[in-house]
């Protein structure tokens, strides 16, 4: 595996390569859910570049920039281990070499609801970075997890409006035996925490079987506060715009997704159904 920082040097190395690349975009601290979209580009026969760039754009609150995990020398560790071609780390610098410039994609409603009401500015920030980051890779495929399932409905529109040739490829969320969605964030949880936070893949999986939503929604948020688990929101929505729904129609496809807190640690997660 080649460990690259600048992009002169990235595109050199991906050319001589003579390869379609396949593009997995993290933020470190990686897991079992980020080898698996390493996986999906193994098995497209991508030239395989995996980025570590923890975007401060994306952050709307300044602890939680400073609080997210970093772990390079274990996430390089990890990546060659399990076959990566290329880790490109860049710089701030490389990643914005001027001040970064509005992303001018037309998100509609889906800017606003859920995480972006939540995380103003989030999207924006996740935009503005996939812009420049698709533009500096050049992949033929790009790899998002279903986990974070609004950017991966974000991402889509970005590419539908500015990357029209490049194929995203959404795999599905990894989790631990308990249900739990792997996420980096879960490191900052103890023990009892890890083992807490399993129910909210229960609650989902128990909403995913209710006809009337309404009542079942808040009776999950009350059995989710009983545990600790300080709800956000949860709700079931209509994709790929995130539309509020009532009842589980079956012509549309859907999601249920959630957002929340427990011992200071923001979690989400999602079940399509």
């Amino acid at each position: 595996m080649k460990v690259i920082q600048s992009a002169s040097e990235l595109a050199q190395f991906c050319l001589e390569a003579n390869r379609e690349i396949g593009f997995v975009p993290t933020m470190g601290a990686l897991h079992e859910g980020h080898l698996e979209l390493l996986r999906a580009a193994q098995a497209a026969g991508d030239f395989a570049v995996v980025s570590v760039f923890v975007n401060p754009l994306q952050f709307n609150n300044a602890q939680d920039l400073a609080k997210y995990p970093r772990s390079l020398e274990a996430d390089s560790s990890m990546l060659e281990k399990a076959g990566a071609d290329v880790l490109f780390v860049p710089s701030a610098e490389e990643v914005y070499p001027s001040s970064p410039m509005a992303s001018g994609v037309e998100l509609g409603e889906l800017a606003n609801r859920l995480e972006g009401s939540f995380r103003p500015g989030h999207f924006e920030g996740v935009l503005q970075v996939l812009t420049r980051l698709f533009s500096l890779v050049q992949p033929t495929r790009a790899y998002f997890g279903q986990k974070d399932l609004q950017q991966c409905m974000v991402v889509r529109k970005l590419i539908e409006q500015k990357f029209s040739a490049l194929q995203m490829v959404t795999v599905p969320t990894v989790r631990a035996q308990s249900g739990l969605a792997l996420s980096s964030r879960n490191q900052r949880l103890s023990p009892q925490g890890l083992d807490t936070a399993s129910a909210i893949y229960q609650q989902l999986k128990s909403l995913s079987q209710a006809l009337e939503l309404g009542p079942a929604l808040e009776a999950s948020t009350e059995q989710l506060a009983l545990l600790g688990i300080e709800t956000e929101y949860l709700q079931a929505v209509a994709l790929p715009d995130m539309n509020p729904i009532d009842h589980a129609e079956e012509s549309e496809e859907k999601a249920l997704v959630f957002a929340g807190y427990l011992e200071g640690v923001r979690l989400i997660d999602n079940l399509l159904f």
